[in-house]
């Protein structure tokens, strides 16, 4: 069986201030000619989907290009599986009709209790898909269970669907597919935190007889033993050493053994953080930018106050360069609560763009400040 493997798309999300869609459109292409080119018998794809519960209308539209051009052009299954911010019922409407395209979205406790058949050269695969559930509905369908946290509800799951396999005569191949966090995963400080914190993991034991796990809600790409994240094929922050991003591509032979490994997708452009003195971001970046990257810099405390000449030279050195931040302006602001607030702010808005907030500017931001103090 082959199989492709992606997660936490979350169309229609921005990052300061940028749209990100056209990056995300791109990464849809490279997924499609990634499925031509692999001939999988599936491809998962994982929350979460969408950056809210009630997506934009572009993002909307774009999951439906990719998914139609996957289904009809490819010709490839398709399972989806949301994550905790997706809108659930939204993303389920119509998932009977969308059945017959070759299209399964799973989206509750029951249907993910019951496997999907696939059908290979080498046999039957199971497939057992599991969205993001809430605990409380865990609890409530295994009655006697106490099941206070996320970590624990993926736990209750995975006994429930491992004690269903040990009682089977004949060993049939499995696959999980889920929304889970496992004990010993990275987050990369983006993922929204569940239930429970940080009791909220999922033990590697629990996935025991199962040959291939792939995995969503971490961004950062990580496998240990049969378990698997494909992390998120978008930078949502700007990045001081880029991650290597992509799908995960898995083979699974006649007994079960699984080989899988990331297939890296260059981004339509990166997102890059330089930090230091500035002496040394004066001296340019140690790589060649493309034109299309775009940067933030950083300013250590020990910088100098920057004038418009600086900015000027900075900008020269580093093209798109989308902010220019001092992070110990905001510790001085704390530090010095009897500060007008106005001065402040107009003194940080001088040493981060180089210019004077004009009259209109002025009067916007006292009137902001005066809600705020009201």
């Amino acid at each position: 069986m082959r199989l492709l493997h992606t997660s936490d798309w979350h169309l229609g999300r921005s990052l300061l201030g940028l749209s990100l869609l056209e990056d995300q459109a791109a990464f849809g292409e490279q997924l499609i000619e990634l499925t031509h080119d692999f001939h999988p018998d599936l491809v998962i794809i994982l929350g979460d989907l969408f950056e809210r519960s009630t997506p934009s209308e572009e993002a909307l539209n774009l999951l439906d290009h990719v998914l139609q051009r996957l289904l009809l052009e490819c010709k490839v299954r398709v399972i989806l599986a949301p994550g905790q911010q997706d809108g659930v019922s939204r993303l389920n409407f119509g998932a009977w009709l969308f059945e017959r395209r070759q299209l399964q979205v799973v989206s509750n406790l029951e249907q993910a209790l019951s496997p999907i058949m696939l059908e290979d050269a080498d046999g039957p695969v199971h497939i057992n898909v599991v969205p993001f559930l809430r605990a409380a509905d865990v609890d409530r369908h295994f009655r006697t269970r106490n099941v206070p946290t996320h970590g624990k509800a993926g736990n209750v799951i995975m006994e429930h669907l491992t004690r269903f396999r040990r009682l089977r005569r004949r060993a049939v191949r499995g696959v999980v597919a889920g929304y889970l966090w496992v004990e010993g995963g990275r987050r990369c400080g983006e993922e929204r935190t569940f239930e429970g914190a940080e009791e909220s993991t999922v033990p590697v034991s629990a996935f025991e007889g199962i040959n291939y796990a792939a995995l969503g809600y971490l961004h950062e790409y990580q496998q240990f033993e049969n378990v698997c994240y494909s992390g998120s094929p978008f930078a949502f922050h700007f990045e001081t050493t880029p991650l290597t991003r992509g799908v995960v591509k898995m083979e699974m032979d006649s007994q079960g053994n699984c080989h899988s490994e990331l297939v890296p997708l260059p981004p339509r452009r990166h997102f890059y953080k330089f930090s230091g003195s500035l002496e040394r971001l004066l001296l340019g970046p140690t790589f060649p930018l493309d034109p299309q990257d775009l940067v933030v810099l950083e300013l250590s405390q020990d910088s100098d106050l920057l004038s418009s000449d600086l900015i000027v030279r900075l900008r020269s050195l580093y093209p798109n360069v989308w902010r220019i931040e001092r992070p110990e302006i905001g510790r001085t602001f704390q530090a010095r609560p009897t500060q007008d607030p106005i001065s402040s702010f107009e003194q940080f808005y001088h040493q981060a763009v180089g210019e004077n907030l004009d009259e209109d500017a002025r009067g916007l931001v006292r009137e902001l400040f005066s809600e705020v103090d009201a």
